[in-house]
């Protein structure tokens, strides 16, 4: 698989998950937030074993061999990350989620030094601080006094955050002999079941077109935030690396920030300057040579 396809596949995911924020408040005025993310991995969860299943056809010995990394993964980056954040949403803007998500390449950074034995270079250390500046931007609207200000439902995001680093250092340096695709869905179906005792939690819908609308939502973010993107993320964590993969969620606040626009919010300068920093963060952090990136190329198995 090309690198182009990977950066390609990369910003589509970020696309996807910067609307998951403002997708799942939408969900959430009809449905509790367990209750959203239960039915949301348990449509995931399925559809990722019947893909793997009639592409791959895996046996049971691929399964047990990292079956218990399977089911921590699953814990962590499914049913701990999503629960978190989505709780955390509840009580937080989705632009601020989103904003504090975006710090994860900061977190992924250091846990691959510290499990994967990365070392964390000058133009890494430069495009995750520019980008982190323009997460600052767009964060305080350029006031550093909000910073101060740190509410229940940021510090249930902020785990989340480092519940998804998690996911994708431990995935890259314990499981073995597994295709991108394995893995994503054995840790998809691992939270699924997790979370599937939340499934019955009662809804607090006063209409049928709000459940409707919740479900409609929960199907958009089963389908595109999940399927597609845990694919995607694994995909590229195999290709080009856990720490340049994670610089990538640098662009879900930005995309968040364009829906809320065009929901009607205002959007000011000093925003604007920041989404731009967190691009040109991106950019720094994954350009590289020719010759560099045929260097860093690795099997498609984790």
């Amino acid at each position: 698989m090309k690198n182009t396809v990977v950066y390609l596949s990369l910003i589509v995911a970020a696309v996807f998950w910067g609307a998951n924020f403002n997708v799942g408040k939408l969900a959430m005025n009809t449905m509790s937030p367990m209750s959203v993310i239960s039915k949301r991995f348990l449509i995931a969860g399925l559809l990722m074993i019947i893909i793997l299943y009639f592409k791959e056809r895996p046996t049971w010995q691929m399964v047990r061999q990292n079956f218990w990394m399977y089911a921590l993964l699953g814990f962590i980056g499914i049913f701990g990350m999503n629960a978190l954040s989505f709780v955390g949403l509840n009580h937080t803007s989705a632009v601020n989620a989103s904003l504090i998500m975006a710090t994860n390449p900061i977190f992924t950074i250091v846990l691959s030094a510290i499990f994967l034995r990365e070392k964390i270079q000058i133009r890494q250390g430069i495009g995750m601080l520019v980008s982190l500046v323009g997460v600052v931007f767009v964060l305080t609207g350029g006031s550093l006094n909000k910073l101060g200000t740190i509410s229940g439902g940021d510090i249930l995001v902020l785990g989340a955050n480092i519940c998804w680093a998690l996911y994708g250092v431990l995935g890259r340096r314990y499981i073995k002999n597994s295709t991108s695709l394995a893995t994503s869905s054995f840790t998809m179906a691992a939270g699924a079941l997790f979370l599937l005792p939340f499934i019955s939690t009662p809804h607090v819908a006063t209409s049928g077109r709000e459940v409707t609308q919740a479900w409609l939502a929960i199907v958009f973010m089963a389908i595109c935030c999940s399927v597609l993107t845990y694919i995607w993320w694994n995909r590229a964590i195999a290709h080009i690396g856990a720490s340049r993969t994670s610089i990538f969620f640098n662009l879900v606040p930005v995309v968040t920030m364009i829906i809320a626009a065009f929901t009607g919010e205002s959007i000011i300068m000093t925003q604007l300057m920041g989404a731009a920093l967190v691009i040109i963060g991106v950019v720094i952090t994954t350009l590289k040579s020719q010759k560099t990136l045929e260097d860093i190329q690795t099997p498609e198995t984790m």
